[in-house]
């Protein structure tokens, strides 16, 4: 009988030596702390935000400051998911950063609306100083343009720093507008106005001084109306072409160039002759007291007159002609007449220092002294006289 022998081996295994050239095993390295920040894109100036950021990895008590540049602004702490908020009042735009644990946020910058003031100092009356002030707040938010658009291609510009004032010319009476523009600062945005003025009549009385003045003889000398030499001041010759205009808008003769006054300028009545022949005569409307000079068929010269009104005293009607012309101041049965140009009998068309705007002479016809002038110097002998 054979045997056997049964060995039972067992194997130790045992880890294989590490060799020089084998990579070191993977270690977890924590990742470095971060913060961030946010605010609004846009606030107005002064107005209170809230900036809000978180620390990453999150913990919580951290003691986080918010800087604008290197100046601090306020300071939060973080919660236990490392968010942290602050309310400021903004003022200037920034750069804004959170700093915490020896890291900063990405700087934020929010862009600042300023306030702009705009102000009409004056009323708006044609001929009345008016001004404009504005002011930008704050100061540093840039600098102010004024622009005053005015018709017929007229206008101003000009810029300032962050407080302007401009006085505005008020010589016409007219509509226009007056911008004024922030040219802004970085960080700021840029804000403007539009001010529409329209300037009223002035109302304008005897004695009164005023670039208006000028500006209404102007006009009147346009539509015909015999006027003194250009001036600023209301005197009576001024008075007398404003009565020789009341007097053919039908309006009541007071002198006083209002708010009425201006609107029938704007839209006057044109006279027409009652009579075509001759072609050049001259006509005197007793009912509207005034004188026509007529020439081709066209009123082209009318200036107020003063005829009878005293008890007794008539102011004859018909057609006549100038039959005689006394140069300077001629004694007559009807009163001392300056530069008289008689059309019949004793009657003349004669200057007058005084021709109120009602009948008021002794059967004459009274014109201004500085209308005879001019009247003595062009209407010849024989020029035909209507009086109706």
């Amino acid at each position: 009988m054979r045997r056997f022998l049964l060995l039972t081996v067992v194997v130790l295994a045992f880890p294989a030596a590490a060799r020089p050239d084998d990579p070191p095993p993977p270690t977890t390295t924590p990742a470095p702390p971060a913060l961030t920040l946010a605010g609004p894109g846009t606030t107005t100036y002064g107005h209170e935000i809230d900036f809000v950021g978180r620390l990453a990895p999150a913990a919580g008590g951290v003691h986080v400051r918010l800087l604008r540049g290197t100046v601090f602004v306020a300071s939060a702490t973080t919660g236990a998911g490392g968010g942290f908020r602050f309310k400021v009042a903004i003022a200037r735009p920034g750069p804004f950063q959170a700093e915490a644990a020896g890291v900063a946020s990405p700087p934020v910058t929010v862009r600042i609306v300023p306030f702009l003031e705009t102000t009409l100092v004056g009323p708006r009356v044609a001929g009345s100083p008016l001004s404009l002030n504005a002011r930008l707040t704050p100061s540093y938010a840039g600098t102010l343009r004024v622009l005053v658009k005015r018709s017929g291609g007229k206008s101003f510009a000009q810029v300032f720093g962050p407080d302007a004032a401009v006085k505005l010319g008020t010589t016409e009476i007219e509509s226009f507008q007056v911008v004024v523009e922030d040219l802004p600062s970085p960080g700021f945005v840029a804000v403007s106005r539009t001010l529409p003025v329209s300037l009223r009549p002035p109302s304008l009385t005897f004695g009164v001084r005023s670039p208006l003045v000028a500006g209404l003889l102007d006009r009147l000398g346009a539509l015909g109306y015999e006027v003194p030499s250009s001036t600023q001041e209301f005197d009576y010759n001024v008075l007398e072409s404003v009565y020789a205009f009341e007097k053919v808008e039908n309006l009541d003769r007071t002198g006083i160039v209002d708010a009425t006054f201006w609107a029938h300028l704007d839209h006057p009545l044109i006279p027409k002759p009652r009579y075509l022949l001759p072609a050049s005569h001259i006509e005197v409307d007793k009912a509207h007291q005034v004188i026509y000079v007529v020439r081709n068929g066209q009123v082209k010269l009318i200036s107020p007159v003063s005829t009878a009104g005293l008890p007794g005293r008539f102011t004859p009607v018909g057609r006549f002609s100038i039959y005689r012309k006394v140069p300077g101041y001629d004694p007559s049965p009807l009163g001392i007449l300056y530069k008289p140009m008689y059309f019949t009998g004793g009657y003349a068309i004669h200057g007058n220092p005084s021709v109120p705007p009602y009948p008021a002479s002794h059967g004459c016809i009274r014109v201004p002294n500085f209308v005879i002038e001019r009247l003595y110097n062009s209407e010849p002998y024989g020029e035909t006289v209507y009086v109706y």
